[in-house]
């Protein structure tokens, strides 16, 4: 008989902090860069049984090497921003066939793509103090703010979205907190005038970042799902660096630049200067000089929910955490 262990937000919450999160990432990526984690081929499979009062459901695969799984999420939604979707991930240990868990999402996709991010940009800002600009103050954008005071020496954060309240709320929840300065700038022109590294965590539809704004040797994350950076500013840039070239092509940025005609799905793919597990590994540069301007795109893959996932199964059986069925 084989045992599979179900667990909850609360057991996946309670072994993934922020340090975790970061350790995580980092070592995943390192993995990737060795070839121990990779997507799935094809990465991403969809089925829309909508018309039949059911939702659209998308299955993505990964190997996670270093920490002994494969995996297989099952998102579960009516809309890519249905904020009642259920998501899990299928957990099959290495060294058998049977299902070995399966992991609930919401938890582990908002903190993973938060430490993704924050493992790339690490190996792209230039050394020294820094002021950072963040676009949102959504449930990502309060993960990444405390990660980015573990990886940067931070002078500043300027915190910018489109509601005064939010704005607020976000810096006096997080502000007394942090060890740096944290405040709202409601310009957005103002919020990057002078910035090291500007974040974009929002759904923004139309740029945020533009052109002339970005001084030599800044550093542009964007990590949202549609249009939040400019293409003028990638066309000043020097580098750009992505996660997934395949996701970063349809999804955001990547996507809205094919989709207004300054590329073809392969174009953008030569554009590409470095993947972020390269640079990560030290396979590739992220910058080639101080003065670069570089664009990142890091928006998450399946392989880190993967790696979550099992780090999350791993540590509840050590504990004794969650539900165990056991399966004929």
């Amino acid at each position: 008989m084989a045992s599979l262990r179900i667990l909850g937000e609360d057991d996946v919450r309670a072994v993934i902090d922020t340090d975790r999160a970061l350790a995580l990432a980092r070592a995943t990526l390192r993995d990737q860069a060795g070839g121990g984690s990779y997507l799935s081929s094809p990465s991403a499979m969809t089925m829309d049984a909508s018309a039949f009062g059911s939702g659209k459901f998308k299955f993505k695969a990964a190997n996670v090497g270093h920490l002994g799984h494969a995996g297989i999420r099952l998102i579960s939604r009516r809309s890519a921003i249905d904020t009642g979707a259920v998501n899990y991930t299928a957990l099959y240990r290495h060294g058998g066939l049977a299902l070995s868990g399966l992991v609930p999402e919401l938890w582990t996709s908002r903190i993973r793509t938060a430490a993704f991010g924050a493992a790339t940009i690490e190996h792209l800002c230039n050394p020294g103090p820094q002021v950072v600009t963040l676009f949102g103050t959504g449930k990502i954008a309060r993960q990444i703010a405390p990660m980015l005071g573990r990886i940067l020496d931070i002078a500043e954060l300027r915190v910018t979205a489109r509601r005064a309240e939010s704005m607020a709320a976000f810096v006096d929840t997080l502000g007394p907190r942090a060890a740096f300065p944290m405040r709202v700038e409601p310009d957005a022109r103002r919020a990057v005038d002078g910035a090291d590294l500007v974040v974009t965590l929002t759904d923004a539809p139309t740029p945020l970042v533009h052109p002339g704004l970005l001084k030599p040797g800044a550093v542009v994350c964007s990590m949202g799902g549609k249009n939040e950076v400019d293409i003028g500013v990638l066309r000043e840039s020097q580098r750009l660096v992505v996660d997934d070239p395949d996701f970063a092509s349809e999804v955001g940025d990547g996507g809205a630049w094919i989709a207004q005609g300054h590329f073809t799905h392969q174009t953008f793919i030569d554009r590409i200067d470095a993947l972020a597990h390269e640079v990560a590994a030290g396979t590739k540069p992220g910058r080639t000089a101080p003065s670069d301007r570089i664009v990142a795109i890091v928006q998450g893959m399946a392989i880190g929910d993967i790696a979550f996932s099992a780090f999350a199964l791993q540590e509840a059986e050590r504990l004794g955490r969650g539900l165990v069925v056991e399966l004929p």
